[in-house]
């Protein structure tokens, strides 16, 4: 196997990473995913709701109590004591996730004043992929009104499985029900009867 210099070494390892970078960003491109958004690190993050604040308190006494057990399971035993937990015990978390949600909202709005209403758009909007606007043929290069293909609600397919349904509803058959014709192959031998 040949060496290969530091110099050399150098450079792939740069290459590589921008085919890397390439490679990621085609990725989500090919397979109709889009890439993860990128998180404002100033941006306030969402409070735990009431079931949350209980697993966190929970978990770890459920842990305890059931050592060998997968936290799977645990999480499982966690949220049926939620389901089976009475109002009045629930009321603390609640309250608490309560108190978190004012927190956040506070904090969301004092975030929002600074970005400003003119630089700050919903995030929906920010994330929506935009189409692309078909281009319009030119007038110079369209074919004539005549030989234009007929515009119809429906496409033809469609139409046809309407007429094989409506005439099999006249026949008084189901098209799922009748049979299909198989068809022969030249290389069958004719039956003798």
């Amino acid at each position: 196997m040949a060496k290969v210099s530091s110099q050399d070494s150098a450079e792939l390892t740069e290459a590589y990473a921008k085919l890397s970078e390439v490679y990621m960003r085609m990725s989500h491109t090919l397979s109709g995913k889009r890439a993860p958004a990128a998180r404002d690190p100033n941006k306030p993050k969402r409070p735990m709701t009431g079931y949350l604040i209980f697993m966190q308190d929970k978990f770890q006494e459920l842990k305890r109590e059931h050592p060998n057990t997968p936290p799977k399971e645990i999480v499982t035993l966690g949220a049926q004591a939620w389901q089976t937990m009475d109002e009045d015990k629930r009321r603390p978390f609640m309250a608490q996730a309560e108190a978190l949600q004012t927190k956040y909202q506070g904090d969301m709005a004092k975030y929002e004043s600074q970005l400003g209403s003119a630089d700050h758009a919903p995030a929906a909007e920010e994330e929506a992929p935009k189409k692309k606007a078909k281009k319009a043929m030119p007038a110079s290069e369209q074919p004539p009104a005549s030989e234009q293909p007929a515009v119809s609600e429906q496409s033809p397919v469609v139409k046809t499985k309407e007429k094989k349904s409506k005439t099999a509803a006249a026949e008084g058959g189901d098209t799922a029900a009748t049979p299909k014709k198989k068809k022969k192959s030249k290389d069958a031998k004719p039956s003798s009867e």
